[in-house]
């Protein structure tokens, strides 16, 4: 493999966990007595949970926090995490493979740190990664490069010893524009997005099991 490193998303990369949000939104504003528009998932897809948080307060008058909205948000789809949601096909191969070659890895996620922690420690794989960084610690979503640019540089590489591994078209137009390398994961959310995906990345998986192919 002509990289040292790799920045994997998790959801919907990492995670088969993309389903575990369809309602989430709509639960969240429900249970404050507020009736969601048909539309919150698009509106939402690409925020950050602190976007997503001032979206709800600004939009909807929520009487909360930033912090508390997230805090009721996690807490919707803690159990999913905790116990639930799996790992992709051939994730955890492909991880301790790169792993036995010696390349850092880590996690650049819009999902709490804690919640990413638990899940991928109950999957046997966090031992793989060298950190998790997240874009509430960012304070922007993986619609501007902050997370993969301070995920390089924690790891200590350059930009062309790094490929990033992502599903959501978002992300991976910010990763393409910023000039990394970029492996796009296939997942059922992004569907609709399919084609253009396929044009913008430098590859293009459906199972990681292709990897063992491409590297």
């Amino acid at each position: 493999m002509k990289y040292k490193a790799a920045i994997f998303d998790l959801d919907g990369t990492l995670l088969d966990s993309m389903d575990s949000w369809d309602s989430v939104g709509k639960i969240f504003l429900e249970n404050q007595g507020v009736s969601s528009p048909h539309n919150l998932n698009k509106i939402i897809k690409e925020m950050s949970f602190n976007e997503s948080a001032n979206y709800f307060i600004d939009t909807f008058a929520i009487k909360l926090s930033v912090d508390q909205i997230i805090e009721s948000i996690n807490k919707i789809v803690e159990n999913k995490y905790l116990y639930e949601i799996k790992l992709k096909p051939y994730v955890k191969e492909y991880l301790y493979n790169l792993k036995s070659k010696g390349i850092k890895m880590c996690v650049a996620t819009e999902l709490d740190k804690t919640l990413s922690q638990k899940a991928l420690k109950r999957l046997g794989v966090l031992d793989c990664f060298e950190f998790i960084i997240t874009s509430g610690e960012i304070s922007v979503s993986k619609s501007k490069p902050d997370i993969f640019i301070k995920s390089m540089q924690k790891l200590g590489v350059s930009k062309e010893d790094v490929i990033v591994f992502e599903d959501s078209l978002h992300a991976i137009k910010t990763v393409k524009n910023e000039g990394f390398d970029l492996v796009s994961i296939y997942d059922e959310s992004s569907k609709e997005n399919s084609q253009k995906i396929k044009e913008l990345s430098d590859y293009f998986i459906s199972s990681f099991k292709e990897m063992e192919e491409l590297f």
